[in-house]
């Protein structure tokens, strides 16, 4: 109510001044999709106009008496929020008897969303969404009193909205109106045959501009660039910095790097350090690190007054960087912050644990959460985070310091920080967590924290079950890595690739062949859309299936073997159509084992069909190792009749069956 209030006295006492056009309006920066409808109203002239009418109110369904000035009566509708009754009463008043402070009044009401809001958690009005698109209908019904102001406020409504196009669309109507797009000596105030020329103000541009670059369309963005040029608007460092800071949050690099270009070649404009500081935080976002470092050097070239802001973005870019020495480098700026007089926050802490974290300096990440505790800095989740992160990171790469094996142990300490400060823990803490445990082999740790997620109020994710799955697995344990597969798929949570492969490696451990075929069984059902196995699937089911004994096993790996061919997973290319050579040379023991019989039964099965002239030399290629005599006892002790091979001379790598031996084994399937 205060709101429409507002509205309806500054319209009020402009009344005069915005039936001349005025384009001093300073609209908000907005986002921005819709066509500018083009409903008529209905039109009356002034000696038919019905001064004490009633009408209908669709708020209150009862008729109401109004004034004998219609406007008054518009008025007091949207004092009420009764938004929509006060479009209708505009509609049939006709826009000959209408000043444009009305019609602005009604316009900014529709494009704000107006009163009648809906309380937190009750849904909004359909009607209010398409207010904005009212608001367009009464800027055509207004046709020749038709006013800057009026498309600027539609313009910024629609741009909020995300409505770029429309937005757009809006402009370039405001253009036509008010001036050729292309006559650079346009400007407030000029007026070519009674009527005022208008350019639209930088404001409004921008508006635009920020609803191009948030909608991505950064191609449409420099263009308007540049028409705005040509109608002699010129964009300034605020306009530059606000476009940057939608580059930076979209982690657009390439165009953060063209507008810092635009903006240093723009006359009258010097980019500042937010404009350095934006264009790095784009880059550093688009792990960029080297450009960064550029526009790092460039702007203390400069002679620019450096801050705490600058400093971390560009530390930042060390974090997210992937270069070796990235987190060396992040320390560094950290050193000649505090050498020149800038105090790190913790934001900076922050950044810097980050990037030891990522380079697995869990040492250096620790040392800075105690510089942070010496300068009474507040640790938060994201920080605390990192140093754990940091510590999973060295138990998983194992580095054979002695320290290595008690990095569970400090990862549970943090935790216990986080506890006692009522810093708030999350499922990446917990899943860091766990997954230090796992390294460790502390898979009764990582159980326990499993539980205590769900004790904090928070719902294990796939990455904490999978953590913990794993953790199991490494250490053997079947039945609690099987439990929490269950407990998983019990809370509505998809395994993926990895959680599966986890089990099945607990499985294999644990000597489960019954339970590891009955996983591959279940990854490969046509319903499971979202997981399929994967070459380590294939020999880890493989790998424990061949050590079980007995003849129902051995139909198991046959069966698994085929249904990998079938999914491309093994033998991509089949040789047996174009030719007789087969690489099992990378393939492990159990795999090549099953790969032999697959191969001879094929040959069995193809030939049939073929003439006998179709058999020639088979040669498997298995390097010079120990896999050549693993596969030259396979042919000769397990298939039946057995098959006898040769080394050729020149091929030291191969085994080569001939064609002779070929057609004895094919015979003999025959009399099987």
């Amino acid at each position: 109510m205060i709101f429409m209030a507002a509205i309806l006295s500054v319209a009020a006492v402009s009344t005069v001044a915005f039936q001349s056009r005025p384009s001093s309006c300073q609209p908000s920066i907005g986002g921005v999709n819709h066509r500018i409808s083009s409903i008529p109203i209905n039109q009356k002239s002034p000696s038919s106009f019905d001064w004490s009418r009633s009408y209908t109110s669709k708020s209150n369904n009862h008729a109401v008496s109004t004034e004998k000035v219609p406007t008054l009566s518009i008025h007091s509708l949207l004092e009420a929020g009764r938004i929509d009754d006060a479009v209708a009463e505009l509609r049939k008043s006709g826009n000959n008897e209408v000043p444009a402070s009305t019609y602005h009044a009604v316009i900014e009401a529709c494009c704000a969303g107006g009163g009648n809001e809906p309380k937190r958690g009750q849904r909004k009005n359909k009607n209010e969404d398409d207010r904005i698109d009212i608001a367009a209908e009464l800027l055509q019904s207004m046709e020749d009193n038709v006013t800057a102001h009026a498309h600027e406020r539609i313009i910024s409504g629609y741009a909020r909205r995300g409505r770029w196009q429309d937005a757009y669309r809006t402009l370039s109507a405001m253009e036509e109106a008010f001036g050729s797009s292309e006559d650079t000596n346009n400007s407030k105030g000029n007026v070519i045959d009674g009527k005022e020329i208008t350019t639209p103000s930088l404001n409004i541009y921008q508006t635009v501009l920020v609803a191009f670059a948030k909608a991505n369309q950064f191609n449409h963005m420099n263009s308007l660039l540049t028409r705005m040029r040509r109608r002699g608007v010129r964009p300034n460092v605020y306009t530059y910095n606000s476009l940057l800071k939608i580059c930076a949050s979209s982690a657009s690099a390439s165009e953060a790097l063209s507008l810092l270009s635009q903006c240093q070649r723009e006359p009258g404009v010097k980019p500042d350090l937010i404009t350095y500081t934006t264009t790095m935080k784009a880059c550093a976002r688009g792990r960029q690190e080297d450009k960064v470092r550029e526009l790092f050097r460039a702007a203390k070239d400069m002679g620019m007054e450096l801050d705490v802001y600058f400093y971390t973005t560009a530390m930042d870019a060390c974090a997210k960087g992937r270069k070796r020495d990235s987190w060396s480098n992040a320390l560094l700026l950290l050193d000649e912050m505090k050498e020149k007089g800038i105090a790190p926050n913790e934001v900076t802490y922050g950044v810097a644990v980050a990037a030891c974290g990522n380079g697995g300096q869990w040492k250096r990440a620790l040392e800075l959460l105690d510089q942070m505790r010496a300068m009474d800095l507040k640790i938060n989740t994201i920080t605390y985070n990192s140093a754990i992160a940091a510590l999973s990171k060295g138990a998983r790469t194992n580095s054979g310091d002695s320290d290595t094996d008690l990095l569970w142990q400090k990862a549970l300490d943090l935790m216990k920080c986080m506890e006692k400060e009522g810093v708030r823990r999350d499922s990446f803490t917990f899943s860091s967590a766990i997954s230090t445990c796992g390294a460790a082999g502390q898979w009764q740790e990582a159980v326990n924290l499993i539980k205590a997620m769900k004790g904090d109020g928070i719902r294990p994710n796939k990455v904490a079950y999978t953590s913990a799955i794993t953790a199991c697995a490494s250490s053997r344990q079947w039945e609690p890595a099987f439990e929490l597969f269950n407990d998983m798929k019990n809370e509505r949570i998809r395994p993926d690739i990895v959680a599966y492969n986890a089990l099945i490696s607990a499985g294999m451990t644990a000597n489960k062949p019954v339970e590891v075929f009955d996983m591959w069984l279940e990854m490969c059902e046509p319903s499971n859309k979202e997981v399929s196995p994967d070459t380590a699937t294939l020999t880890k089911v493989i790998a424990t299936l061949d050590t079980a004994i007995g003849k129902t096993n051995r139909e198991r790996v046959d069966k698994v073997f085929s249904e990998a061919v079938a999914r491309g997973l093994i033998l991509r290319k089949d040789s047996l159509d174009t030719s007789w050579e087969v690489d099992l040379s990378r393939l492990s023991f159990p795999v090549a084992r099953a790969a032999c019989r697959f191969i001879f039964r094929q040959i069995a099965e193809k030939s049939v069909e073929k003439e006998d002239g179709a058999v020639k030399d088979l040669s498997l290629i298995t390097g010079a190792s120990k896999m050549r005599e693993y596969v030259r006892e396979v042919l000769r002790d397990e298939l039946k009749p057995a098959v006898y091979c040769i080394v050729p001379k020149s091929e030291q790598g191969t085994l080569q069956v001939k064609e002779k031996v070929m057609r004895n084994y094919i015979e003999g399937q025959g009399q099987q």
